[in-house]
């Protein structure tokens, strides 16, 4: 027997760092602007579908006494995260609704190993429409009856779940790195030895577990390890292309290294039926 789907989590990633937004909340409001702002996303990870429905007085006042703040208070942090772009402005101004988009990116690998996908922005939109809680509009017309939210046919994420595969270059524990991202790595002028030797020690680094981004790191870390990059001209390397890396032979990508020939120029020299 399959298990029921499940539309929350029992937790989220909490990224030590402060940011500018923080900052703000903490300087207006003092220790509760933190507060509120934590126990939100809390409500929001335990909550189905990850929104809140804040257009009753009472749902307000209730939520307002689990952050021991005053309606008042709880209203203008919330329009202050709003501005802030933290929450969605259209969904809070048209519906009371608070809808995180951030919040909702930190919490896809929770979603990974269950049949259904965790809920979109669209998908949301159209749960709400459902309810009647917002109007249909052009982009977002009623949906059909049967429509489900947040499933999705097993079968098809497992299709989905191959083709993602074919574009991922490396990964490791929760971290990955697509072959787009990698390829902009090198483009920045580093070499593929250099980058695969970042990824090693990111690997292997025991408190990669607050990572979220393996690109973003790998270019923090790239630029500590290389910090003189980008003072020197830019390598012949970096102009080996992805398919070049893949498929030439070790000689034909030091001729394209040494300037000799072009990735295309090497490619058609050992692939003449391409």
């Amino acid at each position: 027997m399959a298990r029921p789907q499940r539309n929350n989590v029992d937790y989220f990633p909490f990224y030590c760092e402060e940011g500018k937004k923080m900052y703000y909340l903490e300087e207006t409001y003092g220790n509760d602007g933190f507060a509120v702002f934590i126990k939100i996303l809390r409500e929001l990870a335990r909550t189905d579908y990850h929104y809140l429905d804040l257009s009753k007085k009472t749902t307000l006042m209730f939520l307002s006494a689990k952050c021991k703040v005053t309606v008042s208070v709880l209203e203008s942090i919330i329009n202050d995260l709003v501005d802030l772009e933290k929450f969605d402005d259209e969904l809070w101004n048209e519906n009371k609704i608070i809808w995180c988009q951030d919040f909702i990116d930190s919490i896809q690998d929770a979603y990974s190993k269950r049949s259904n996908n965790c809920i979109d922005r669209n998908e949301l939109l159209n749960l709400l429409i459902s309810l009647g809680i917002r109007k249909p509009s052009k982009s977002n017309p009623k949906p059909s009856k049967g429509a489900s939210t947040g499933a999705v046919n097993p079968q098809r994420k497992v299709k989905k779940s191959k083709e993602e595969k074919k574009d991922i270059y490396r990964s490791f524990a929760h971290l990955k790195i697509t072959k787009e991202e990698n390829q902009k790595l090198l483009t920045i002028g580093y070499s593929q030895e250099q980058i695969n030797e970042i990824y090693d020690s990111i690997e292997n680094y025991k408190k990669n577990t607050s990572y979220v981004s393996l690109y973003l790191t790998s270019i923090k870390w790239l630029k500590k390890q290389y910090p003189n990059l980008n003072k020197q001209p830019i390598k012949k390397e970096i102009q080996l292309s992805y398919d070049a890396q893949c498929h030439l032979s070790e000689e034909m990508k030091q001729r394209v290294y040494s300037g000799e020939l072009t990735s295309k120029e090497a490619l058609n020299i050992q692939f003449p039926e391409k």
